[in-house]
């Protein structure tokens, strides 16, 4: 092997260990602040009324309820239809604000890796990192429309024939 080929490939293989360093920097810093944005949403929580204010829903970071307050007027304003209503609005806006805050708390993460190679773009076949982080906050689905209510016949109708049971 001459000279310069050997040069050659000592300057290469210096600029990959150069690379290989400035990946475990950052992936070093990732883990610092993945392990910072963990322990707040470990604590956080938060807050969403029905939009008649008679709901308040406290979810904790992943969207799970942690307190249901109603209002105690909520029980002459409201029906139980129209209260049930009122809650799923305010626990879906709760999940929502949990979720946003959730990606809020990682968005440092996912920002620092923008500048450095993905995991398959240095080894094929790897999985990618960045498509892992995107799937850890999938969109929260969207609220469903009221269903139709039934008139006083149709609901005797309902109930007396029972298809309540069949799923009609």
């Amino acid at each position: 092997m001459a000279d310069s080929e050997r040069e050659a490939q000592l300057a290469q293989n210096a600029a990959l260990r150069g690379e290989i360093d400035e990946l475990l920097a950052v992936f070093e810093q990732q883990r610092r602040e993945l392990a910072d944005a963990q322990a707040r949403l470990a604590s956080a929580t938060v807050t969403a009324w029905s939009s008649d204010s008679l709901i308040r829903v406290t979810s904790n970071s992943a969207g799970v309820p942690t307190e249901v307050h109603v209002e105690p007027e909520a029980f002459k304003r409201s029906t139980p239809e129209k209260l049930g209503r009122s809650i799923t609005e305010a626990t879906q806006a709760a999940a929502r604000l949990a979720s946003a805050e959730a990606q809020r708390a990682f968005g440092s993460v996912e920002q620092l890796g923008l500048d450095i190679p993905d995991l398959p773009d240095l080894v094929p076949g790897a999985p990618s990192i960045k498509d892992l982080m995107h799937s850890m906050f999938p969109e929260p689905a969207a609220a469903q429309p009221d269903p139709v209510p039934l008139d006083e016949e149709s609901e005797d109708e309902y109930y007396r024939n029972r298809t309540y049971l069949d799923g009609r």
